[in-house]
């Protein structure tokens, strides 16, 4: 999706922007399951631990204790190149993917996040790791 947006030339300001309706949409979807600091926590560890590949995505944590804010991802991601924006911001949505499967396994993953992630159905599965 993000590389759609590239690709019709639409910019960086599209692809933060874009980025940042996607993680609200994932909010959206999560916080009447996990709560809001549950999100929080999930996303911020997801940054964190993405942040190893693509270290400019710390720049995106909260500071002085304030919650990571999906305005700040796109606010960092806009100042890099489109494609380090891209391989970063996938390389978050993977890690907080897997995250969210361990926690609450791959077959809810799937139906809550599945609507948000427009992949098709016949893409590849995942196994549920929680045990």
């Amino acid at each position: 999706m993000l590389r759609r947006i590239a690709a019709e030339g639409s910019g960086m300001d599209a692809l933060a922007a874009r980025t940042e309706a996607l993680w609200t949409d994932v909010a959206r979807a999560l916080v009447p399951i996990i709560g809001q600091r549950g999100m929080s926590a999930l996303y911020e560890r997801a940054l964190h631990l993405a942040a190893r590949q693509h270290h400019w995505l710390a720049q995106a944590l909260g500071l002085d204790g304030e919650p990571a804010v999906f305005s700040s991802l796109a606010r960092v991601a806009s100042e890099h190149a489109v494609d380090d924006a891209i391989a970063a911001i996938a390389t978050l949505f993977e890690t907080f993917d897997h995250l969210l499967v361990t926690l609450i396994g791959a077959s809810l993953t799937e139906r809550l996040l599945q609507p948000i992630w427009d992949v098709p159905s016949a893409g590849t599965t995942r196994q549920d790791t929680a045990r």
